[in-house]
């Protein structure tokens, strides 16, 4: 199917919401979701069309941009949607995506379903690898692209990530509106961007310090002892194309260390 020119009206958003039965047995953010697909499903969208900003919709509607954002994580985790710097939410092909991975999750303490995590993106920048000791020895690049983000579940406090990758996969990110990014798959943009897939990952988990970055986010005093959990993600040829740093404080649920594709 070729790349949609349209945009998802708001007005069609606001009026699918209105019909929908009010509930208190799903969180917000994912009724919004079932109301987006909704209007994607039934309307004549193709592949490629626009959705209106998350700004533009949690000011026509009665909730905050934080359930808006998390409501696209969630589409975006289910194939629904997809994010392009520079172009904002698109309606995705879900035939030519990348399969996405998930080597840690979460689960609700009272149903023990699994949680995966929604991200919003704090910031961008160019790093010098060498001032990452261990977590970036294996770059073979003198400078990478930094991509920093608050993680969280429903109900629990957010922990902070973040993730580099190398110039020539990622530099694009240094000019994209940060609100593109929120939610954004590294691995998806990885295969869809650079066709580079990921064929292993070598990661771990322990108590450590936390960043003095993570602190100043998190709003905790230093030094704070918490879980750090660290990946590395490499290509056919066994070079490391992604690294990434999970730091969650003291108190917050426990993490489970698996994959899922």
């Amino acid at each position: 199917m070729k790349a949609g020119t349209k945009k998802l009206l708001l007005d069609e958003i606001v009026a699918a919401w209105g019909r929908a039965p009010a509930t208190r047995q799903k969180p917000k953010y994912v009724q919004l979701a079932d109301v987006i697909q909704e209007v994607i499903d039934e309307g004549e969208y193709e592949v490629g069309d626009h959705l209106p900003s998350e700004i533009d919709i949690s000011n026509a509607m009665p909730v905050g941009l934080s359930t808006v954002q998390s409501a696209m994580s969630q589409l975006v985790e289910k194939g629904i949607v997809t994010r392009r710097r520079r172009l904002g939410t698109l309606i995705a092909d879900p035939k030519r995506q990348a399969p996405e991975v998930h080597l840690y999750r979460f689960r609700d303490p009272v149903t023990n379903e699994v949680a995966l995590p929604f991200t919003r993106a704090l910031g961008v920048e160019r790093i010098q690898t060498a001032e990452f000791g261990a977590l970036l020895a294996s770059f073979d690049n003198e400078q990478a692209i930094r991509l920093d983000r608050l993680v969280w579940v429903a109900g629990s406090s957010p922990g902070f990530s973040s993730v580099f990758m190398r110039l020539e996969h990622a530099q694009g990110l240094l000019d994209a509106p940060l609100e593109t990014l929120h939610g954004l798959s590294c691995h998806r943009l990885l295969q869809e961007e650079s066709r580079t897939r990921i064929a292993a990952t070598r990661h771990g988990a322990r108590a450590d310090l936390l960043s003095a970055r993570a602190c100043a986010v998190l709003d905790l005093a230093a030094p704070h002892v918490g879980l750090v959990w660290e990946a590395h993600d490499l290509d056919a040829a066994n070079n490391v194309v992604l690294a990434q740093r999970l730091e969650l404080p003291q108190g917050h649920r426990p993490m489970e260390l698996t994959e899922l594709k």
